[in-house]
């Protein structure tokens, strides 16, 4: 019975899986449509955007017959961005949960954790999916407790009062004991080791509480700042919390399109993907010769990579300037320039990942591979089916390392694009857009609300790859860094 009730479990929680699905696409959808409806807001008698805090000059938009105020759409922004924040987070931790969940792990806590997101469900208009937790929370409810729903809430007004008939009860037995002296004596000191106990638990979170904000502040502080408007930002009184009406998303927009972010990020995330795929395979590769092929001066060639690393990186500037430049290959400063080749090809392999791959590769045992090779595996058969499945770990955590590498890379994308003046422009990274976007008006003034909304745009990327995969980013580091 209980088997089947666990089966039964699983399986609603699945079709839940769906519409949790469904509720995401349908607020990033909404998100992408309003966030696209957002326009600038327009000076009548000069014609010419305004960035300030003017809202007399905020037009209204229309959205399926209704006109929705410049305030309302912020508002609206703002709860579908809340939304995503939470249902996404949400949706994975519980599809990991129900790939691990065993028979043997259900209790009251999974129960009760079901009602929880079933309010969340609730509260971000995803009604399916809280329905079907309802439901699911009585089945894992009659599972530990053998309660059908109508026994479930039958039982709560009794089980509330014997809670309480058995504090009373405690409280009693405590009150009698105190006329023993031992007994008096002992209960006090056990207070007191309790009490000690929980200062230190208190200290040592409200520590690392502090700790946290010290971190956590200036990421706020960043956020907050690219959703005000100008006086906001530039306000000698600054406001610690805005409310969700007053989140001006049309700063990203501007720094998207009348700026050009959005054409530096996707040169970014092209320059980010091809040089990971070159380096990922230069580093298998290299990595296994050194670790498993022999060959003569084999170690002799690895030591000089190796001293290789100590040679600061700005020291090849120079050399791999020239190698790219018109007096080399002509990537660059000719009129066939190839800006995308000159940012790549240089940078598809890293000494230090070659390094950082060979010592996984030397932890599996040789005896495998010798195995391997008397049952007549190549030994491109053999790292692509052996050695590769087992190191992946560490080759996914060079894979993210290798992209936030190349999503802040600045001096070399910099000067290959600064040799091409206006047309080296169309090509720049993020971090170059970042550092050399004037994010002033005509008038002079610094737009410091659109400059931090940049900075987010920068920043914000790489902290949610971080979130997303600490684990696997960990566990690639410390294998490579334990031996057998």
């Amino acid at each position: 019975m209980n088997r089947d009730l666990f089966k039964k479990s699983n399986n609603l929680e699945k079709i839940t899986f769906i519409f949790d699905a469904f509720a995401i696409i349908a607020y990033i959808t909404l998100f992408l449509v309003f966030f696209g409806m957002l326009i600038y807001p327009i000076d009548p008698t000069t014609n010419e955007v305004i960035l300030e805090e003017l809202e007399f000059f905020f037009p209204t938009y229309e959205f399926i017959g209704a006109n929705i105020g410049y305030a309302q759409m912020n508002l609206i922004i703002s709860i579908l961005v809340i939304f995503m924040i939470i249902s996404v987070p949400m949706f994975v931790i519980n599809v990991k949960k129900l790939k691990s969940r065993t028979i043997y792990e259900v209790d009251s806590y999974v129960a009760g954790s079901k009602f929880t997101n079933a309010i969340i469900n609730l509260l971000s208009f995803n009604i399916g999916g809280f329905v079907l937790r309802i439901w699911n929370m009585f089945i894992l409810v009659e599972f530990v407790k053998g309660y059908k729903p109508k026994d479930f809430f039958k039982s709560i007004i009794p089980a509330i009062k014997a809670k309480f008939s058995k504090l009373t009860t405690k409280k009693e037995k405590i009150d009698e004991s105190e006329y023993d002296d031992a007994t008096y004596t002992l209960k006090k000191n056990i207070r007191r080791q309790n009490i000690a106990h929980v200062l230190r638990l208190l200290l040592t979170y409200l520590f690392l509480v502090f700790m946290a904000l010290i971190i956590v502040i200036p990421f706020y502080w960043m956020i907050l700042t690219s959703l005000k408007d100008f006086t906001g930002a530039t306000s000698t009184s600054p406001e610690f919390f805005i409310g969700l009406s007053r989140m001006n998303w049309i700063n990203f927009k501007v720094v998207l399109e009348e700026l050009n972010f959005g054409l530096y990020i996707r040169n970014t995330i092209t320059v980010a993907i091809f040089s990971t795929i070159g380096t990922i395979i230069t580093t298998i590769l290299s990595a296994y010769a050194f670790a498993r092929i022999e060959f003569k001066g084999r170690e002799l060639l690895f030591t000089i990579l190796i001293m290789t690393m100590m040679i600061p990186g700005e020291l090849y500037i120079i050399t791999n300037f020239i190698t790219v430049s018109k007096n080399g290959l002509g990537w660059v400063g000719t009129e066939n320039n190839s800006y995308f080749l000159a940012m790549i090809i240089p940078f598809i392999t890293s000494i230090s990942f070659i390094f950082f791959l060979r010592q996984n590769f030397k932890q599996i045992p040789e005896s495998l591979y010798k195995a391997a090779r008397i049952d007549g595996c190549s030994d491109f058969k053999y790292l692509t089916r052996v050695m590769v499945p087992i190191a992946s770990p560490t080759i996914f955590t060079i894979t993210i390392l290798n992209v936030f590498s190349s999503w802040n890379a600045y001096i070399w994308p910099r000067i290959i694009t600064g040799v091409g003046g206006e047309e080296g422009k169309q090509y720049w990274l993020i971090s170059n857009a970042l550092r050399d976007t004037a994010f002033v008006q005509d008038n002079g003034r610094v737009m410091y609300n659109l400059q931090i909304a940049a900075s987010t745009l920068v920043t914000v990327p790489l902290l949610i790859v971080f979130f997303a995969f600490r684990k696997y980013i960990m566990n690639g580091i410390g294998r490579s860094g334990t031996k057998g």
